[in-house]
């Protein structure tokens, strides 16, 4: 039989690139990039491209398990659903509905993300529940609601093309978006435009760089105020015209005036004249295209980081109109549809608050339950729900396509409240995790392409990624794992689907109205399709590329608000047992922390361990060469690397990837979270996992 193809949706970062998967005998063999595809156009990164062995990997999940005795047994799926459900119950019964949280990954599905918030939040009556979008995007969301009234990112990646100037913030885009990377290059080459790129490191992405702001980690409030300034003070400003559509600007003025070049020179490490350049490169600009990452946003100061870049296209006029405006590449698939459905504890499906009243009433209704169902407080954040698990306030945590025993910080702190949970289930496609080796109950999970479901990209475009293969043993989709679990709890009427499909024509109704509009959207439509950008109201409509065209912004004047916002150094600081900045981040063999991308071969063997990244000043000093094992404390902890010498980081700042947990091919020791730091900027609840005070040392391989 020949090679069938089908049309899906990159799983990983959130591009949404567009992928065409070979099936042979029931099996995919070949995963390549679509033709045509708007965010790929047939380009496909090194993570898809290797993904075939993740399917038959040895250690998939095919039936659910119970821990009885200490140890994890088989079980049918009945007993399975009973016993989740009536434990569920039982803590509710005895401690209330806050007693119960659910924490999911990012690469979950729309439809799943709206089945987990309809159970926990119209059902239960708790806010508790989370997505490990909070841990990537959650201060884009932040700083977008704050500057122009919506978390809707308002540019497209058409404009890549018509930019003349890219400003980058916080990411190594050539590695963790290839895709991306290879248009802005493109762009560069072809016509001309600039770059700018901040980044404390000199990384891939730095060499395509015209001007490189290499400054100091977290200190990009303070760079962009003083951009600010001279923009302000060398008349590229147009001061009566953005008033028209920018309140603020007379404060933000008076701000800017503290920092000039010289003290943000002293800040950031930058020198004064290369932050003139930037700033009469961004004042020049016609069309200046703003990218910012996981760099700004792991950080107590992020939403201001996000506010106070925000002002810059706002000041100069670069925002929607062709090639210009903020444009956030979310890190996993769905952040963007996890957000609009209403997956974190603060939110309400399509684009709603908890704390809003005619927000909840909006959704009780269609739900047909008493508003009072809908509790007016935020729920816990992810790190408040770990609080809650060394509290006893929360008592059971329900992990969906999540890893938090290594993806959140604080690593040991992380355990032990995990470890507190009453009720731990963990429903997944691998065991071992670092997660379901705690779990009193495991679900086995169908994956991408075992199952049917859409994903919101960046740009706002809404793909289906179709069910293409069976899922192996008994291993069932989310989507039917929740409504199984919400049924045995009573919620028979509220849970009535027998497909994805039938929760999506459900979901898509209460966006009406709103940006995230998608009554338009159907599977069919979307079905061997390139997807559709959002808001799209009705089946005729074609999508909308640029949000807020006519200028005209969701906040109460219609205008989008200039922020001033002080710089503040990072909570933690460095001292003389602590004197090194620990930054960490991706690389381009693995994906967050490694479930799948470990279990494939050729990934493994590619990047088999941790390093560390140190200057070669801070090298000779410790006398460490390349190669060399080190150990990395900080007060939470310590964690081993191997040593990378390194002119890439600044001195004094050393660098470690995410990846290396230790369920599987690794040892504990080798987790970069063991260090990182549980503090969160107080308006986002998002970690700073940028900016760890830390001691290096050379210590003995392991």
């Amino acid at each position: 039989m020949p090679i069938q193809w089908h049309k899906t949706t990159c799983p990983y970062c959130g591009f949404g690139c567009g992928l065409m998967a070979g099936v042979e005998n029931g099996k995919i063999i070949e995963i390549k990039g679509m033709p045509g595809h708007p965010a790929n156009d047939g380009m496909i990164c090194t993570l898809p491209a290797n993904s075939v062995p993740v399917f038959c990997a040895e250690d998939r999940l095919t039936k659910p398990m119970i821990r009885r005795d200490g140890k994890l047994s088989p079980v049918s799926w009945e007993e399975a659903i009973t016993h989740v459900a009536s434990r569920f119950q039982e803590i509710i019964e005895t401690h209330g509905p806050g007693a119960i949280a659910i924490h999911s990954g990012a690469t979950c599905m729309t439809e799943e993300y709206y089945l987990m918030n309809k159970l926990i939040k119209g059902c239960i009556g708790s806010n508790n529940i989370e997505s490990s979008t909070r841990l990537c995007m959650a201060s884009s969301a932040m700083g977008f609601m704050s500057t122009i009234g919506a978390d809707a990112p308002p540019a497209c990646y058409a404009d890549i093309e018509l930019a003349d100037l890219f400003f980058i913030a916080g990411n190594n885009m050539a590695i963790s978006v290839p895709a991306l990377f290879a248009r802005v290059a493109r762009s560069k080459r072809k016509n001309g435009a600039k770059v700018i790129v901040v980044d404390p490191r000199r990384s891939e992405t730095t060499g395509i760089a015209d001007i490189h702001l290499q400054i100091r980690p977290g200190t990009d409030v303070a760079l962009n105020n003083s951009i600010a300034h001279v923009l302000l003070k060398e008349g590229y400003v147009n001061e009566e015209k953005v008033a028209e559509y920018a309140s603020g600007i007379k404060d933000l003025k008076e701000l800017s005036e503290e920092y000039p070049p010289s003290r943000a020179s002293e800040i950031t490490g930058c020198p004064e004249q290369l932050i003139i350049d930037a700033a009469r490169m961004v004042g020049r600009s016609k069309a200046m295209l703003i990218f910012w990452f996981q760099g700004y946003n792991h950080s107590t100061q992020a939403v201001f980081k996000n506010n106070t870049l925000h002002n810059l296209w706002l000041l100069t006029n670069n925002f929607c109109k062709p090639g210009a405006g903020p444009l956030s590449i979310t890190g996993e698939c769905n952040a963007l549809g996890c957000r609009w459905v209403g997956g974190l504890s603060h939110l309400l499906p399509g684009m709603r608050m908890v704390a809003n009243p005619q927000h909840r009433q909006e959704v009780a209704d269609f739900w047909g339950i008493p508003t009072e169902k809908l509790h007016p407080v935020p729920g816990r954040s992810i790190m408040d729900i770990v609080s809650g698990l060394h509290s006893g306030d929360v008592r059971a945590l329900w992990v969906i396509a999540a890893n938090p025993a290594a993806s959140l910080p604080n690593t040991k702190w992380i355990l032990e409240g995990l470890s507190k949970a009453e009720m731990l289930v963990v429903q997944d496609i691998f065991h071992p995790t670092e997660t379901t080796k705690l779990a009193d109950v495991v679900l086995p999970a169908a994956q991408w392409c075992e199952k049917a479901g859409t994903f919101i990209s960046s740009e706002r475009r809404i793909e289906l990624a179709d069910k293409i293969i069976d899922p192996p043993g008994e291993a069932k989709p989310d989507c039917e794992i929740l409504w199984l679990v919400a049924r045995a709890m009573g919620f028979e009427k509220e849970f009535p689907y027998s497909s994805p499909e039938d929760v999506f024509g459900e979901f898509k109704q209460i966006t009406s109205g709103r940006i995230c509009d998608m009554n338009g959207v159907t599977y069919e439509r979307l079905r061997g399709n390139t997807g559709i950008q959002l808001p799209c109201p009705d089946v005729n409509h074609p999508g909308t590329p640029r949000l807020f065209t006519d200028r005209y912004f969701p906040r109460a004047d219609g205008r989008a608000a200039l922020l001033p916002r002080e710089y503040l150094p990072p909570k933690e600081t460095i001292n003389e047992i602590y004197p090194f900045v620990l930054i960490t981040g991706r690389q381009q063999w693995h994906f967050n922390t490694g479930v799948r991308t470990k279990r494939i071969p050729y990934l493994h063997q590619r990047a088999p361990d941790n390093f560390v990244e140190i200057h070669p000043h801070d090298a000779a000093q410790l006398r460490i060469q390349n190669g060399d094992a080190v150990e990395v404390s900080s007060s939470r902890g310590t964690t081993k690397g191997f040593a990378q010498i390194s002119g890439r980081v600044l001195q004094g700042n050393i660098f470690m990837p995410i990846h290396y947990g230790g369920a599987i091919n690794n040892k504990d020791a080798r987790l970069a979270n063991l260090v990182t730091n549980n503090i969160c900027d107080i308006h986002s609840k998002q970690p700073e996992y940028k900016f760890s005070a830390v001691n290096l040392k050379k210590s003995q391989p392991c």
